[in-house]
């Protein structure tokens, strides 16, 4: 590749040593902050080496997601994620020129986060330029485990949490956030010729793909959207312990995150077939109901803990 790849900042060649751990983590938080609304809100909650970690795990995810999924890419996906594979491996090696891969170096060895995590989400992102459709739901769950899972035992690591208890829980409701995202995400997806609804579901349900790709509702639409809701409300309720098992500020965080995502899945259910036309989102006046319900479970569960 040109050494003024698409990535670059305001188009300067990228040297190792250009950017200091500082300026790095100020680039990656002010991707985040511009990029994701809730950043400030929800990440205030934790101490600035925190924020400035999560800041730079955000700004990678970004950056690969935006490589997988937007326009100005095409043609060039693959390229930009096999360079980009390649700059999380030089910052392991403490060799990044990337202001990303410069604090996400840095983040990953004050946190111990093991590599591995990144070189998953970096498999899903690669997946996504592949693969358009999947026959079973278990294939869902396998994409969800390296597209979400990843993040929230990052999350945990982070501030802290190790223990394999709090991870299971995490990994629910990290797979339950990326459902409710692929059932949000219909009337977006299709016309990107990607679908996550499985096969055998739409054949469960005697639903048409071609209907579906034509955002046309057929007569067991409606019962097929409520049988994935259920099911990831399901996922939910598994991972909801997390949120008072989880010390401050992750049971904040995890609390913003879980009612937030059960919020857009109630959006999702309200919406049904309509979702194959338009996307469903969460005002701010949700946001705020949100945050103000995560204070009201935190202590409800803080007073059961305590019985």
């Amino acid at each position: 590749m040109s050494t003024l790849a698409p990535w670059t900042y305001d188009f300067v060649p990228l040297h190792a040593g250009a950017w200091t751990i500082e300026a790095s983590y100020r680039y990656c938080t002010a991707l985040a902050s511009g990029h994701y609304e809730n950043f400030p809100v929800v990440f205030g909650l934790m101490s600035r080496p925190q924020r400035e970690a999560l800041a730079a795990v955000y700004a990678f995810a970004r950056w690969a997601d935006d490589f997988a999924d937007e326009p100005p890419y095409d043609g060039l996906r693959e390229r930009l994620l096999d360079a980009w594979e390649d700059q999380l491996h030089r910052c392991i090696g403490g060799d990044a020129t990337h202001p990303v891969f410069v604090a996400l170096g840095d983040a990953m060895r004050r946190n111990d986060l093991p590599a591995q995590l990144f070189l998953d989400l970096l498999s899903a992102f690669r997946q996504d330029c592949s693969q358009r459709r999947y026959a079973t739901f278990d294939e869902v769950l396998d994409y969800c485990r390296r597209s979400a899972n990843p993040v929230g035992r990052v999350v945990l690591a982070i501030l802290g949490l190790r223990d394999e208890r709090l991870a299971a829980w995490s990994d629910r409701i990290c797979t339950a956030l990326q459902l409710t995202n692929f059932w949000q995400d219909l009337s977006v997806d299709i016309p990107r010729d990607r679908l996550y609804l499985p096969a055998e579901d739409l054949e469960r349900f005697g639903v048409p793909v071609e209907r579906v790709m034509a955002r046309e509702a057929a007569p067991g639409t409606a019962d097929l959207l409520r049988f994935e809701v259920e099911r990831t409300a399901r996922l939910f309720e598994e991972g909801r312990p997390l949120i008072t098992a989880s010390f401050h500020p992750g049971c904040l965080y995890f609390g913003a995150v879980w009612l937030g995502g059960r919020a857009v899945l109630g959006l999702v259910e309200a919406a049904g077939p309509s979702l194959l036309r338009e996307r469903p989102s969460l005002r701010l006046a949700g946001v705020v109901r949100t945050l103000v319900a995560v204070l009201r479970v935190r202590f409800q569960g803080a007073r059961a803990w305590t019985r």
